[in-house]
């Protein structure tokens, strides 16, 4: 693609992905997105300083101090082009994907969704890797993959979220476009979220939006465990059709130790570290 550092990025809270279990027995999931947080804005006017420092990292991830609570939060995002009417986001068209860490701070001093999602440089996690899509409804390749995070703590490595059929994202195709498209016009300032379309006009409309989409439930490993310095965190989106769910704990355990081939799979594989240090 072009340069990142060129593209608005956002991504969506309340659209999760859940198993099949879970979604025909909790019906909460059913709902619309709750809204749209800027994770990174390609402005250089100073009025959003925090937005427009870079956040993303393909191999680190910044754990401010020791008292910041960081927690995974394994992603899809879509690279999409856009294309603007009167100045106004008419559509978006998703033309690749990859595997996207939305990492969380939890803060109970911040104020916007988005002071928990970019407390600056590498606080955010994408992979160098990412997959075609060849068409972005039910009957697309996209709907093959699944979602999982892993989390190694010294020698030990544990399954951090929930291993999901990302067509399980509660919104999805079509319906998610249109979605985002009307919520860039209508979401306005609030206590907790920002106006998109003020956001998008200071960056001067850019012609390519990263947008993860939402995240997938965590494990009891996952819901107990923030991060630490040196833990290795692993973002795993893989063709189910040649993987099964059981193995990709023992790719990520050979990963950059042996000569295997990632065919179908997309890893997102980064290092915490302690900033103060």
């Amino acid at each position: 693609m072009s340069d990142p550092k060129k593209a608005f990025h956002f991504g969506l809270i309340g659209n999760f992905a859940t198993t099949d279990e879970i979604r025909g027995g909790r019906q909460f999931f059913d709902g619309v997105p709750n809204g749209i947080v800027p994770n990174y804005i390609p402005s250089t006017n100073g009025s959003n300083p925090l937005l427009e420092i870079y956040p993303i990292s393909h191999s680190k991830l910044n754990i401010p101090t020791i008292y910041d609570n960081v927690q995974i939060e394994p992603e899809v995002a879509l690279e999409c082009d856009i294309k603007y009417h009167n100045g106004s986001v008419l559509y978006i068209n998703p033309r690749r994907f990859t595997a996207y860490n939305d990492a969380s701070i939890h803060r109970l001093s911040s104020t916007k969704t988005s002071q928990n999602k970019n407390w600056g440089r590498d606080s955010k996690g994408i992979a160098t890797k990412w997959f075609d899509i060849d068409r972005f409804d039910q009957n697309s390749s996209f709907g093959n993959y699944n979602l999982v995070s892993f989390i190694k703590r010294g020698s030990i490595i544990e399954q951090y979220s929930i291993d999901t059929p990302i067509a399980n994202y509660n919104m999805l195709y079509q319906n998610l476009v249109e979605w985002i498209v009307k919520q860039i016009k209508t979401q306005r300032d609030s206590l907790a979220l920002e106006q998109i379309s003020n956001l998008i006009e200071e960056s001067k409309q850019p012609d390519k939006f990263i947008i993860n989409i939402g995240t997938t439930l965590y494990t009891s490993v996952g819901d107990r465990t923030f991060l630490r310095d040196g833990d290795e965190v692993f973002v795993v989106l893989y063709d189910r059709k040649k993987y099964r769910g059981d193995s990709i704990k023992a790719y990520l355990l050979a990963y950059k130790t042996r000569n295997i081939n990632y065919d179908g799979m997309i890893i997102l594989y980064q290092t915490a570290y302690l900033e103060e240090e």
